[in-house]
């Protein structure tokens, strides 16, 4: 009975001092975002369509011309910034969409081009601090969500 008792506290101990601390906290939209270790997890908050409008950087990282049909063109290595009402979408010419839903704003890229900036990257590109979300158009299979 002993012995169980000492490798029973033994492995909760172990258990215990390998837990990262973790660090909670809610963003301006009610998204939970948790922070443990090198990693970080997202609960989004659901979201209610308003008419709100939102600030979006777009930074065009690719040699050709990027247009958004009615709304605006982006040459190579320009960059603009658009305001998006959360009741519409914008639909790229080379196939991507984003748009508002659930969970906020969301985005369709089977050709993986749009890389969400944000952290570091947000000082390296020079986004305004009102801009509420910033996208690098990359080359096809550049951008950061992996191909399904």
């Amino acid at each position: 009975m002993k012995l169980k008792t000492i490798i029973l506290t033994i492995g909760i101990l172990s258990f215990l001092v390998g837990c990262k601390k973790e660090n909670r906290y809610t963003d301006k939209h009610g998204n939970v975002i948790i922070k443990k270790g090198d990693e970080t997890f997202i609960i989004p908050a659901e979201y209610e369509k308003t008419g709100e409008s939102y600030k979006i950087f777009f930074l065009n990282k690719t040699n050709e011309t990027i247009s958004v049909e009615g709304k605006f063109n982006l040459n190579p290595n320009q960059e603009i910034i658009y305001e998006m009402k959360d009741t519409d979408s914008i639909q790229f010419n080379f196939g991507a969409k984003l748009y508002f839903a659930d969970f906020g704003l969301e985005r369709d890229d089977n050709k993986n081009q749009l890389a969400g900036i944000g952290g570091k990257f947000w000082q390296t590109y020079n986004v305004p601090d009102d801009v509420e979300y910033g996208f690098v158009i990359r080359n096809p299979g550049e951008g950061d969500v992996p191909n399904k």
